[in-house]
């Protein structure tokens, strides 16, 4: 059975109607409260720096020339194997929280930003670092500790000891934490992360990120329907995603088909008289991507609380016309009013960016003769 918390932690925030709930009954355990507290609250350095997490990853002794990795996965074991049956699983929601929150952080530090500055020295035992004093000495560690299949991790990547103790939780004590019956999902996304910053495909994480689709998919039913229909769109995305990651074409096209099929979307790629240029006289057929919602699947309720708050339009980039000479910013349409586009969710719109990069392409050699 999925756990309480394991839903909410994927979509990534609370409902109105479980915001009551979990701040009596989740938030105010001792030790996985205050780390989801602010997971949710989107401080992912809270609870990093937190005095739960300090104490796991410092407060332990080292053993000489001991890695990085083994003394962390030593002390998440421990960490287990010393509570008590009626706080073991606080304590696993605990690592749940840090494992979900090093992932956004190493998303942060290296895509979406703003700039995310962890001191590793401050987090780790000097013990464990006597032999690494020397410029630059921590970094090679960290990053030689991320090798997988003789691939380097790219130089310049930023908190790589981010990544590092989210493999330590996801993969490495994950045996530990089979009691999440999602956690696979987080490996996928951990996997997904690790490959970008490596040289080449790892065969390893190919495997592991195959694996992780596989025991997720025997709990699909549990979050494919209703409240939780968007969930699944969302996981058969990623797994689309990870697929054409590894040349994996033919997988890749049933994920996306499949979150297709979930969003109750019908889309056609048809042709409809308008205008591309400035200096077009006749209306001819212009290339379009029709969208319509399937009869049986209404439009989602506002009230059905399915996905967060869109973002106001105020706070968007703004469009930047094209200010060409001759290309239209938009094409104009003989008949505007003919192919409405339905009000979508963000999930939705993703599910039309997905089935559209898997819509066959002509060949790069193919020359137009008209």
């Amino acid at each position: 059975m999925v756990r309480e918390a394991e839903i909410p932690v994927l979509r990534g925030f609370l409902k109105p109607s479980e915001a009551t709930e979990w701040k009596q009954n989740v938030f105010s355990s001792a030790e996985a409260g205050p780390l989801l507290q602010s997971l949710f609250d989107g401080d992912f350095e809270a609870v990093l720096l937190s005095p739960q997490v300090l104490d796991l990853l410092g407060g332990g002794d080292s053993s000489d020339g001991e890695s990085i990795d083994a003394y962390l996965e030593r002390r998440v074991l421990a960490y287990l194997n010393d509570s008590t049956q009626e706080d073991k699983a606080d304590r696993e929601n605990a690592l749940l929280a840090l494992a979900v929150s090093c992932l956004h952080l190493f998303a942060q530090s290296n895509w979406t930003g703003p700039p995310v500055a962890i001191h590793v020295p401050d987090l780790l035992p000097p013990a464990l670092l006597t032999s690494l004093t020397e410029p630059g000495a921590l970094t090679s560690a960290l990053l030689s500790s991320l090798l997988l299949d003789g691939e380097s991790v790219y130089c310049l990547v930023g908190n790589p000891f981010l990544l590092l103790l989210a493999r330590v939780l996801l993969v490495n004590c994950s045996a530990k934490l089979d009691s999440f019956e999602l956690l696979p999902w987080w490996t996928l996304r951990y996997v997904s992360l690790h490959q970008q910053v490596l040289e080449e495909r790892s065969p390893q994480l190919l495997g592991l990120a195959q694996t992780s689709i596989e025991k997720v998919m025997k709990y699909e039913s549990l979050f494919s329907e209703g409240t939780l229909r968007n969930l699944s769109i969302q996981f058969h995305l990623e797994c689309g995603y990870t697929s054409l990651t590894y040349y994996e074409y033919n997988p890749a096209k049933e994920h996306f088909q499949r979150a297709k099929e979930l969003s109750g979307l019908n889309m056609n790629m048809i042709g409809a008289l308008g205008k591309r240029t400035r200096f077009q006289q006749n209306f001819l057929a212009q290339l379009i991507l029709d969208v319509k919602r399937k009869e049986d699947f209404p439009a989602p309720e506002p009230d059905r609380e399915l996905t967060l708050s869109p973002t106001p339009l105020a706070s968007l980039p703004k469009d930047h016309d094209l200010s060409d000479d001759t290309v239209l910013n938009q094409i104009n349409l003989a008949e505007p009013g003919q192919y409405p586009m339905p009000d979508l969710s963000g999930e939705e719109q993703a599910v039309i960016l997905g089935v559209w990069i898997c819509f066959p392409k002509p060949p790069s050699d193919t020359v137009a003769t008209e």
